[in-house]
């Protein structure tokens, strides 16, 4: 159990990492968001025990209901001179930073009214995470997020309201032009 969350929300929510006990059927979503809720049920714990990423869940203690979750793997993110200048980084002389990756976060139907903020409230445990690391066993400087505007059009908006920027080098745009609907942002953490 990790207990990150802030205000009252802490008393009816917590945190867990995923595992087989608390993963249970209570996380619906609306049709376009079918892939996030596919992710958690066929592939989240497998890519756990691949190494690949580590899901988190947000439950309501209570009923033990997902609320939301948020997947995290390890990154790193080309960021131009311009970039780097802009947020004071210009004096590290290489291209790549560390980054800790969001790679999926979603809230369930009905939720996102009920506690708010519960999307920018995982942002925060992804930044607090990643920020860690530096004092336990690694460097880590960024959170970044491959935004999915195929399915959520406003998603780049919420990602700038949590502090994130969009990447100027957009390796997925140069790589598959016509397939990808994502958008590369990053948040510097300190």
């Amino acid at each position: 159990m990790i207990d990150l969350l802030k205000d009252d929300d802490s008393k009816f929510l917590v945190l867990e990492k995923l595992s087989e006990k608390n993963l249970n059927e209570t996380f619906s979503v609306d049709s376009q968001f079918e892939e996030y809720k596919d992710f958690l049920y066929i592939d989240a714990l497998l890519y756990q025990s691949l190494f690949i990423s580590k899901t988190y869940l947000l439950l309501e203690r209570e009923t033990r209901n997902i609320v939301a979750y948020i997947s995290l793997a390890a990154d790193t993110v080309a960021l131009k001179p311009q970039e780097k200048k802009k947020t004071g980084l210009e004096k590290i002389p290489f291209l790549f930073l560390p980054a800790l990756k969001i790679t999926k976060l979603a809230v369930a139907k009905g939720y996102e009214s009920k506690y708010n903020h519960v999307g920018s409230r995982l942002i925060e445990v992804a930044c607090d995470k990643a920020y860690r690391v530096n004092d336990d066993f690694m460097a880590c400087r960024v959170v970044s997020v491959d935004a999915d505007i195929e399915r959520n059009p406003k998603v780049v908006e919420f990602y700038q309201k949590n502090g994130f920027m969009s990447l100027k080098s957009n390796i997925y745009k140069r790589k598959f032009p016509t397939r990808t609907k994502i958008i590369g942002m990053w948040k510097n953490i300190l």
